[in-house]
C-alpha cells in the first residue's frame, strides 16, 4: 500500500473511530437537556440571551458544570451562543419550553423512567427481566400509580396523540355491521373519544387497569359519551368482557412478549362469539427493514421500561393470531396511522 493511502485509511479510521465514540458518549446530551428543562433554562433564555454566570446565579447551580452543560446544549443546536458566550434558545431549543406539550414533560417528570431503565440494560439482556423492574423494584404501570405526576402526564400524552393515531379509522374500517366494540387496554379512551363521536350507532366497553380508567368517566362525560361507554378496571392477562362485536387492541401486543400476547389473544377469543372479530393497530415490521433511529430507540426505551417492545412481521402476528385462537383474515399497510390495520376472525 503506498504512503498516501495509508494515510487516507487511517484518516477514515479516525472518522469511525469518532462517530463510534460520539454514540459511546451521546448518554450526556439526554441528561443536558432533563437538566436544562428542570432548572428552566429554556424560560430564562426566552426573556433574552445569558451568560452561563447569569443562568447559574439565577437557579441557584455550579456555574463550572452548568457552563460544560450549555456549552454541550449549543454543540447539538439546541441552543446558540454568541462570540460573547451568551446562550439563547435555537427553534429546536423552544421545544423545550414547559408552554409547549410533550417533549418538556418527556424530557423533565417523566425523564427517570427512560433514563434509569437503560442503564440497567445489560442486566435485562443477561437475565430477561425488566430493566425498569430492576431498578424500581415495581413495574412501569405501578410507578405511574404511586407517582401521579408521571402518571398524568403518560396518560396525557396518550389522549393528545390519539386524534393523529385513530382520527383516520372510521375511513378505514367498516364499522357500519358493528354495534358494541370493547377496547382491550384502552388507557383513558383516547381511540373511543375519537370513534365513538364518529360513529353514533357503537356502543363501547373501555377496559384498563384500575388505576388507569379511574380517570376515564371525566374524559368520557366531558365528551357526552357516558350514555354509550363502560368503563371497567381490570387485568387483561386475566380476562376482558365478553359481548362484544369487535375487539380492539391498539399499540398493545407489541408491548407484550409472545407468551403474554398469546394469553390476551385467548382471552379476547374466549369472550367473543363466533360472529365476533378483532382487529389490531400497530406498526408491523417488514422482513430485514431498518427502523428509523428515532423509532430504534423508542423501542429500545420502551423495552427497558415495559419489558418488550416486540417489532413484528406479518408472518410473525399469522403464528400469534393461530396460537390465540385466530386467523388473520385482512391487513392493510399505511403511510400514515395507525400505520397496520389487522382483522381476524375465530379460528
Amino acid at each position: 500500500m503506498k504512503e498516501d493511502e495509508i494515510h487516507m485509511a487511517e484518516r477514515d479510521d479516525d472518522a469511525l473511530w469518532f462517530k463510534l465514540d460520539e454514540l459511546v458518549w451521546s448518554c450526556a446530551i439526554s441528561q443536558a437537556v432533563h437538566v436544562a428543562v428542570e432548572l428552566g433554562i429554556p424560560e430564562l433564555l426566552q426573556a433574552g440571551r445569558k451568560s452561563a454566570g447569569q443562568l447559574a446565579a439565577t437557579t441557584s447551580s455550579d456555574e463550572a458544570t452548568l457552563e460544560s452543560i450549555l456549552f454541550a446544549l449549543a454543540a447539538f443546536d439546541v441552543l446558540d451562543m454568541d462570540d460573547s458566550e451568551h446562550f439563547s434558545l435555537t427553534e429546536l431549543g423552544t421545544l423545550l419550553l414547559k408552554s409547549k406539550p410533550g417533549i418538556p414533560e418527556e424530557a423533565g417528570v417523566f425523564f427517570e423512567t427512560i433514563y434509569k431503565p437503560l442503564g440497567s440494560l445489560l442486566a435485562s439482556a443477561q437475565t430477561g427481566e425488566t430493566a425498569f423492574e430492576h431498578v424500581f423494584k415495581m413495574t412501569f404501570y405501578e410507578y405511574l400509580s404511586r407517582n401521579p405526576s408521571v402518571g398524568r402526564f403518560f396518560n396525557e400524552q396518550m389522549i393528545r396523540n390519539a386524534p393523529t393515531r385513530y382520527g383516520a379509522l372510521s375511513s378505514l374500517y367498516d364499522f357500519s355491521r358493528i354495534e358494541k366494540i370493547v377496547d382491550v387496554g384502552g388507557g383513558q379512551g383516547g381511540l373511543l373519544l375519537q370513534l365513538l363521536a364518529q360513529q353514533p350507532h357503537l356502543t363501547a366497553t373501555l377496559l384498563d387497569l384500575p388505576n388507569v380508567v379511574q380517570n376515564a368517566h371525566e374524559r368520557i362525560e366531558a365528551a357526552g359519551l357516558s350514555d354509550r361507554c363502560r368503563i371497567v378496571g381490570g387485568n387483561f392477562l386475566e380476562s376482558v368482557p365478553s359481548g362484544g362485536d369487535l375487539y380492539i387492541l391498539a399499540a398493545v401486543v407489541n408491548n407484550l412478549r409472545d407468551d403474554n400476547a398469546v394469553r390476551l389473544l385467548k382471552n379476547c377469543r374466549a369472550a367473543m362469539g363466533i360472529n365476533g372479530k378483532l382487529l389490531i393497530l400497530e406498526a408491523l415490521r417488514k422482513f430485514g427493514e431498518r427502523p428509523s433511529r428515532w423509532a430504534a430507540l423508542v423501542r429500545l426505551g420502551i423495552a427497558a421500561q415495559r419489558g418488550a417492545y416486540r417489532s413484528r412481521t406479518e408472518t410473525r402476528y399469522r403464528e400469534l393470531l393461530e396460537n390465540g385462537g385466530f386467523e388473520l383474515s385482512k391487513i392493510e399497510y399505511r403511510q400514515s396511522e395507525p400505520r397496520t390495520v389487522i382483522e381476524a376472525t375465530p379460528a
